[in-house]
């Protein structure tokens, strides 16, 4: 009993300390689904730190669906140095509204929310806070998978 009682506790503990560690995803669940075509409407996208949103109005496929806030599609660099397509909701998780989209700054490193200022990483595809409420909160942007074949990007959840 009192290693069932230790055990216990030990595994308390340590959840609790895992998930002091958390960061939160504020952004509900809605179907994700683009083709993006490299060669044509999207070619923007070819270069690294291109970046677009794609609203729902702007799909002009049936079937197609952008999240909660839009998908916000970026082509940043892997852990290895090489490129990597990216998507995130474009909602910012700190205000959690469908209207208020971050946008990307200058450099195209960060995604900015235009309402509460927070700052999240893009080029490395986490979608970190870095700055701002969103960061005080541990409030990450939310990641959408893309898969690559050929010119075309999928983008799905």
């Amino acid at each position: 009993m009192r290693k069932l009682l230790r055990f216990g506790l030990l595994t308390l503990a340590g959840m609790a300390l895992a998930c002091s560690e958390t960061i939160e995803m504020r952004i509900p669940v809605r179907p994700v689904s683009l083709e993006l075509d490299l060669t044509y409407q999207d070619k923007a996208l070819n270069a690294i730190q291109g970046w677009r949103i794609y609203r729902q109005q702007d799909v002009d496929q049936a079937g197609e669906y952008t999240g909660f806030g839009g998908v916000l599609v970026y082509h940043g660099l892997d852990a290895s140095g090489g490129d990597s397509f990216y998507a995130f909701d474009a909602a910012c998780p700190y205000e959690a509204s469908s209207s208020v989209l971050i946008g990307v700054d200058e450099s195209a490193v960060y995604g900015i929310c235009p309402q509460c200022g927070s700052k999240f990483e893009l080029l490395n595809g986490i979608g970190n806070p870095v700055e701002g409420p969103a960061a005080q909160e541990r409030f990450q942007l939310k990641r959408y998978q893309t898969e690559r074949t050929g010119n075309t990007i999928h983008v799905f959840n």
